[in-house]
């Protein structure tokens, strides 16, 4: 198939009259003729489209009849949709719609970070209004930059947009060297124990390791004398690990009330598109004080991301429960109890040995617990 049937041709008969002065016509005048088969009493051709009106002016000369028996090229199938005006008017709505849809976030890339850092950067992004189907201006994007950075997590951030593409890089802040500053008065032991390390930064050590010490001695002095008998102050600043013994308790009850999940949901959809703002007329509001699940979507069109984003929400609907605890849960929840009750006050504690103490009742259960641990006992 050549480039003119490709476009537009038709394939004809011509009867009767002088077919073949026709022929001879038709090629003294350019209008060329393809696959000319004869036919009783004429013949079959194929010819361009635009040659098919000049064609046909000589044949009446000719008295010769033609006719068009098929049509071929892409001409005649589009000539159809010429007539649909609301096509056209779609175009011509759909061109400059594309052209102001350039301004919006269709996708978002962050380069060089880690799924959770993506995620945190997202996070901090929507809460300037910078997501997936928002309208960027220089000030939300300066606006993006200074979010990044509030959180601490990030030491630079750089938020770029170009052609519906919006671009996030940022620099993970480095741990700060840590700057003591010392107590004036001295570090005293915050419990009775064996010492066991002393790890000193500033100031003057008065136990030693294998030293004894008792509750409130002082660890660490603020000043010490020269050989000329100068005395030097400075603050006290260290750790003194010790061997000590800490003790518990915690009651347990075997009875308790707690929310449970009763297996309904309901789910309430926000569609945030160029600044505005969908509320789907589904799920219960934002104050109905059930279990909440928010996750955010951008849909995609065959893998094209689409400038908008979906805000899902979903509520679980809780009631009030009884609950029975076995002996041995009442029990592992007051250990639990126990335990970060000695990680909130010695979080650095390294636990040698412990002993309990159990009491059941038929209510509840008792648990004394003494451990044998290894922390820093300066304060």
């Amino acid at each position: 198939m050549d480039a003119v049937e490709l476009w537009a041709a038709v394939q004809l008969t011509a009867l009767g009259g002088d077919t073949e002065g026709l022929l001879g016509a038709a090629a003294a005048a350019g209008l060329h003729l393809r696959q000319i088969e004869p036919l009783p009493g004429g013949f079959a051709a194929r010819c361009a489209a635009w040659h098919y009106l000049p064609l046909a002016g000589l044949a009446r000369r000719r008295r010769v009849r033609l006719r068009v028996t098929r049509r071929r090229g892409l001409w005649f199938r589009l000539r159809p949709l010429a007539r649909r005006a609301g096509l056209w008017v779609g175009l011509a709505v759909f061109l400059p719609l594309l052209l102001w849809a350039r301004g919006l976030v269709w996708a978002v890339e962050y380069p060089g970070m880690t799924p959770g850092q993506e995620a945190r950067a997202a996070a901090a992004l929507r809460t300037v209004g910078l997501e997936p189907g928002a309208q960027v201006t220089q000030a939300l994007l300066t606006a993006g930059e200074y979010a990044l950075l509030e959180g601490g997590e990030f030491a630079w951030a750089s938020v770029n947009f170009f052609g519906g593409r919006l671009t996030v890089e940022a620099a993970p802040a480095r741990d700060a060297p840590e700057i003591f500053s010392g107590n004036l008065q001295g570090l005293k032991a915050s419990a009775a124990g064996v010492v066991t390390e002393i790890n000193l930064k500033s100031g003057t050590p008065l136990v030693t390791p294998g030293a004894t010490v008792a509750e409130g001695q002082t660890l660490i002095g603020t000043s010490r004398t020269e050989r000329d008998g100068t005395l030097i102050y400075q603050p006290a600043a260290g750790s003194v690990l010790a061997r000590f013994e800490w003790s518990a308790a915690h009651t347990q009850p075997l009875d308790s009330q707690s929310p449970a999940l009763t297996g309904e949901a309901d789910t309430r959809r926000v569609i945030r598109w160029a600044g505005r703002e969908l509320v789907l007329p589904f799920g219960p509001g934002e104050d109905s004080g059930e279990l909440a699940i928010t996750r955010h979507i951008q849909p995609d069109l065959w893998g094209l991301p689409l400038p908008f984003s979906v805000e899902e929400t979903t509520y679980y609907q809780q009631q009030p429960a009884e609950l029975r605890y076995s002996d041995e849960t009442a029990l592992a929840l007051a250990r639990l109890a126990c335990l970060q009750a000695l990680e909130e006050e010695y979080p650095d504690a390294q636990l040698v040995a412990q002993r309990e103490n159990v009491q059941r009742t038929a209510d509840a259960v008792h648990y004394d617990v003494v451990y044998t641990v290894i922390a820093d006992i300066a304060r």
